[in-house]
């Protein structure tokens, strides 16, 4: 097994948009520009499963070995960030929001999770 790094990285996040009327393109544009998720705790899973917390820039610093990570949310979120995110939804839990592939010798990344809507919540469909 390779040996841990010390890597640092910016967590950005987008939605979907859900419901409503008809968007316009500039309520389109701002759910689809990333927005740093700060103070949010996510869960990376990979040959070893650990939870990391964003600070007030999105960002994490934390020593990991090279390889995939799978990004999963934790029920703890910062509720003042306007995301799709339910930490209730059980289905939003278990879903994976993005892969984190750390390679030998880097140490910058950055990585965006995209909410959909809630899986959780009945959609009236026309």
């Amino acid at each position: 097994m390779l040996a841990q790094q010390q890597v640092k990285v910016f967590v950005s996040y987008t939605n979907s948009y859900c419901n409503g009327a008809r968007p316009t393109t500039e309520v389109l544009t701002k759910y689809n520009t990333p927005t740093k998720l700060t103070n949010f705790k996510i869960k990376l899973v990979g040959k070893k499963n650990m939870v990391v917390v964003t600070d007030t820039a999105g960002c994490f610093t934390r020593k990991l070995h090279p390889g995939k990570y799978q990004v999963f949310l934790t029920e703890e979120n910062n509720k003042n960030l306007f995301t799709n995110y339910d930490p209730t939804c059980v289905k939003m839990l278990k879903t994976s929001y993005a892969e984190l592939l750390i390679e030998k010798g880097k140490n910058k990344y950055d990585v965006n999770l995209h909410f959909p809507c809630n899986i959780c919540e009945p959609h009236d469909k026309p």
